[in-house]
């Protein structure tokens, strides 16, 4: 395990993961009997259990019974299948609830949770600590030499539901988390500028949660702490989990599932752990035209944290709960959606879930069986992907993702300084989101990175409006620049500092010498159809949506664009600095959609960014994953009707069947795989 994050980092699996979600307490002795044989018969060679199975496990306090899952284990290990194990404290059995009511989380609005659900209990209650220590131990110490069971899953999804906590054990941990980050009351009031308003603390234990509306606007200062204190909390939780397990079963590889708010996946939480697991359902996209690159961005986003990951759960069938249900993956689409993220770069995938439940709140997400336990075409689709991935997948381990271009992601005090104060703006990754879709609609090969991480080999780097800029970031985007990269700021960037305070410095701060220019003025910009700003870039003209700025060039700053319309006419709209082989653009508004239609062109011939593979039909993607000398092409049809590609790399195909002709056709959903 390394604790170098970066979108580059392989994983450190030594088995390309291939399986399903299982749930065997659901289930009687004869039909998971047949589960396991199934299983086999598809090519599964893992599963992951157990994560919800508290009240199974540990059915009084401290009485452990592990002989029903030793059967289960036992059992599929006959049929060459191991086990992941899930520790259960997602969802703890009713007697905590019972012993402990004060245990229960109180939301922001002061509503206490209750059992009947899941994510009910405060991480912060010294009880729930210690039931969690526990049942890791009990679990940990039972299967440390069980030869099936290979890997853990610590909890499950955090902050899934609900990240906010505003307990009296969540209060008291959160002061704690403060003397520990600020030391003396006086440099907190201070970071927290709470000379206004009178907000001034003269104790730690005097400081509450913050909460919206009660009665106002809450500090963004504080709310940001709040923030990073969520973040602390979770990952002290799942720390002690990590710790026994390394302890006891040090062979075995450690991860969590979900990806959800308020967690930082770029710092201790997932150093702590071997590999990041992201858990994924494209069709929550409900709108088919945009799910495909929605789907990429967010596989994007994931390896930007830590570099490749597993999905542990991966959306197999329609389904939801009572406010929603999804779309029925069509023919292939399964597949598809495999082998898309294993191509954005995935090292394991396992199926949410093996056979749809009969009762629960889920009894509608549909598994790869469905309730009448009838094998259909998802069984048969999972039963052709074992059988590529058994020859694939252990290729692939040791590859990363390549990628001409970037938009910045993956920065936890970024994004959550952001929205303490969002003025109806998008947030941060949904910025990111837009740009990455207009590359990924135009084929160029497109990702996400943070700003601190290594950029070299892309051409294109885009930093849309993160008001917080860090100085350490500084170095790596001007080395970057210099060797010969294009990079893009956008408007509002390094206007705030790291205790959420609007920077004195002329905007943009830290970046003024790197940009080689300043913000004159800058506004909020609601109607752009009333007093439009019109920015004009050689004889091409956009109207301003979100944000405008007037921009001064310092000396040796070139005007690319100028605003074309009302007190603005002829200001700086634009700014481009060369600097060494490489240049910064400067882009005084905002980095809307309709701002990338017209000007990604622009963007594209500066960077000399083109499609990997030219001249290929819309709804083709054309992915790269590299190891050492190899590259797998990844070639996938997105569209609903069959595509006839022009072009596709030499080299051996691994996934699909080569044809005699020249021309190839992919049909829907298709997929080729091509190492060269």
């Amino acid at each position: 395990m390394t604790t170098e994050l970066s979108h580059l980092r392989p994983s450190s699996l030594d088995t390309f993961l291939f399986g399903v979600c299982y749930y065997p307490e659901h289930w009687d002795a004869d039909t998971r009997r047949e589960d396991a044989q199934r299983m086999r018969e598809a090519g599964i060679r893992v599963v992951r259990m157990a994560e919800f199975a508290s009240e199974l496990l540990e059915p009084q306090p401290g009485e452990y019974q592990f002989e029903f899952f030793d059967e289960v284990i036992a059992e599929l290990g006959k049929q060459g299948i191991s086990t992941i194990l899930g520790i259960p404290t997602a969802a703890p059995p009713r007697w905590f609830s019972r012993m402990y009511p004060d245990a229960m989380i109180i939301d922001s609005r002061g509503n206490a949770m209750q059992h009947g659900s899941r994510q009910h209990v405060s991480l912060s209650h010294p009880k729930m600590r210690k039931y969690s220590r526990n049942i890791t131990r009990a679990m940990a110490e039972h299967y440390a030499d069980n030869p099936h069971v290979i890997g853990w899953q610590t909890d499950n999804e955090f902050h899934c539901h609900i990240s906010e906590d505003h307990s009296p054990a969540a209060v008291s941990d959160f002061q704690e988390f403060l003397r520990g980050r600020y030391g003396s009351i006086d440099k907190l009031n201070q970071a927290w500028g709470n000379r206004f308003w009178s907000l001034g603390y003269q104790d730690f234990d005097e400081i509450p949660t913050p909460r919206t509306d009660h009665p106002t606007h809450p500090n963004p200062s504080q709310q940001l702490d709040y923030a990073r204190f969520l973040s602390w909390r979770v990952t002290r939780f799942q720390r002690d989990q990590v710790e026994i397990l390394r302890k006891t079963c040090p062979t075995a590889f450690i991860f969590h599932n979900g990806c959800f708010s308020k967690i930082d996946f770029r710092g201790d939480f997932t150093r702590d752990l071997d590999v990041l697991g992201f858990d994924s359902y494209p069709m929550f996209s409900f709108d088919v035209a945009p799910r495909a690159a929605t789907h990429a961005f967010n596989l994007d986003r994931t390896r930007a944290w830590s570099g490749n990951f597993i999905i542990p759960e991966l959306q197999s069938g329609p389904g939801g709960q009572a406010p929603y249900f999804h779309d029925q993956p069509e023919p292939g689409e399964l597949r598809r959606m495999t082998y898309t993220s294993i191509a954005h770069g995935a090292d394991g995938i396992l199926y949410f879930r093996w056979r749809t439940c009969c009762y629960g709140a889920e009894m509608y997400w549909c598994g790869i069986l469905d309730h009448d336990n009838i094998p259909r075409r998802r069984y048969a689709e999972l039963q052709e992907i074992g059988r590529e991935l058994a020859q694939v997948g252990p290729q692939l381990l040791g590859s990363h993702v390549e990628m001409d271009a970037a938009v910045a992601m993956a920065d936890y005090e970024a994004a959550e300084l952001h929205d303490t104060t969002p003025f109806g703006l998008p947030g941060l990754s949904a910025q990111s989101e837009r740009i990455h879709s207009w590359f990924f609609n135009h084929q160029i090969s497109v990702g996400c990175a943070h700003p601190a991480d290594d950029l070299s080999g892309l051409k294109l780097f885009i930093l849309p409006h993160w008001e917080l800029v860090k100085p350490e970031w500084i170095p790596v985007l001007t080395r970057f620049v210099e060797q010969g990269g294009t990079l893009v700021i956008g408007a509002r960037s390094g206007t705030r500092n790291l205790d959420n305070h609007v920077i004195s410095e002329t905007a943009p701060g830290l970046l003024r010498d790197l940009c080689g220019m300043e913000v004159r003025e800058s506004s909020r910009k609601n109607r752009s159809d009333q007093r439009p700003w019109i920015l004009k870039w050689d004889d091409q003209t956009h109207t301003a949506r979100e944000w405008v700025e007037i921009l001064d060039p310092l000396p040796g700053t070139q005007t690319l664009a100028q605003w074309n319309s009302r007190f603005a006419t002829g200001e700086t709209a634009i700014t481009l600095a060369q600097r060494g082989k490489g240049r910064v653009l400067y882009v005084g508004t905002g980095l809307t959609e309709e701002w990338m239609d017209t000007f990604g062109p622009r963007l594209c011939e500066l960077a000399d960014l083109k499609p990997l593979l030219p001249r290929q039909p819309a709804g083709i993607e054309v992915v790269r994953r590299q190891k050492e000398d190899t590259t797998f092409w990844f070639l996938l049809n997105h569209a609903d009707e069959p595509r006839i590609l022009p072009e596709v790399p030499n080299g051996t195909w691994i996934i699909g069947e080569k044809p005699e002709e020249q021309e190839v056709t992919l049909e829907p959903n298709g997929v080729v795989v091509i190492r060269s």
